[in-house]
C-alpha cells in the first residue's frame, strides 16, 4: 500500500502540537482491514505482520474551527476565527501488510470502502495483493514495525498502545482492549536490524533470505 500522508496519534498528547507514533498501532491496522472488508474485523479473525516506511516525518499545518460556549450554554464560533494546529505527519507512507486469514484477500482486491491509515484524509491505495508463504525462523533482519520487546541499537520509540477497541455495544463509548508496551521502530530508515525474537517469519517474497517480519501475537484478555 502507498499513500500521501499517515498519522497515528500519540496517546499522551491532547493539546498543542500533535505527535505521531513512528508506526501504526495494531488497533489502527485492524481499522484499516475493517474498512476494506466493510465489516468489523477483530483480533480473533487474523494475525497481523507489517513493515511501515515513509519518505519523511514533518510538521503539517491544519486549520481548525474554534468554538466557545455563549452565556446560554450554546456553541458559537470563536471571536478570533479559525486556529492553526501543528501536527507531525508521515509523508509518502508505504505499508507491507501480512495477514494469516486468507479469506481477507478479497477485501483488498475489491475493497468495500476507501482504505485510510490514520485519519479519514490519510487515503491509501493498494498496489499489490498476493499469497505468500511464511517460514518460521529464530532470527533475521527486521524492517520498521512494532515489536513487544525492547531491542538495543534500534532507532525507535517505546510506547504503550491498546491492542484493539470494541465498539459493538450501542449507546456506550468504545471499550479499550489490553494495553501493550511496544518498541516502535522509526520508519524513515532504509536499514534492517538483526534481531532474535519469537514469532519471526521469512516471507517467500522477501528480497533477501535473511529478511524477516514479526507476526503479532495478540495479548490474551
Amino acid at each position: 500500500m502507498e499513500g500521501l500522508t499517515a498519522f497515528f496519534k500519540h496517546p499522551l498528547t491532547i493539546s498543542g502540537t500533535q505527535l505521531t507514533l513512528p508506526c501504526p498501532p495494531y488497533s489502527t491496522i485492524l481499522g484499516l482491514i475493517s474498512t476494506c472488508a466493510g465489516k468489523v474485523i477483530s483480533y480473533k479473525d487474523t494475525r497481523i505482520g507489517y513493515e511501515f516506511r515513509c519518505m519523511s516525518t514533518d510538521v503539517e499545518l491544519e486549520k481548525t474551527d474554534r468554538l466557545v460556549l455563549d452565556d446560554k450554554g450554546n456553541l458559537k464560533e470563536h471571536r478570533e476565527g479559525q486556529g492553526i494546529l501543528k501536527r507531525h505527519v508521515h509523508f509518502k507512507p508505504q505499508l507491507d501488510l501480512y495477514l494469516t486469514n486468507l479469506d481477507l484477500v478479497a477485501a483488498f482486491r475489491n475493497p468495500i470502502n476507501t482504505p485510510t491509515l490514520g485519519r479519514s484524509q490519510d487515503i491509501m491505495w493498494i498496489t499489490d495483493v498476493k499469497v505468500v508463504e511464511l517460514t518460521p525462523v529464530e532470527s533475521g533482519n527486521l524492517g520498521p514495525t512494532m515489536i513487544p520487546v525492547v531491542k538495543e541499537n534500534i532507532p525507535s520509540l517505546i510506547v504503550r498502545c491498546p491492542e484493539w477497541f470494541d465498539n459493538s455495544t450501542q449507546k456506550r463509548t468504545r471499550i479499550t482492549g489490553p494495553i501493550g508496551r511496544y518498541q516502535a521502530m522509526l520508519p524513515t530508515t532504509e536499514s534492517r536490524f538483526k534481531v532474535t525474537l519469537e514469532e519471526l517469519y521469512h516471507p517467500s517474497d522477501g528480497s533477501d533470505p535473511d529478511d524477516v517480519i514479526y507476526l503479532h501475537k495478540w495479548i490474551k484478555t
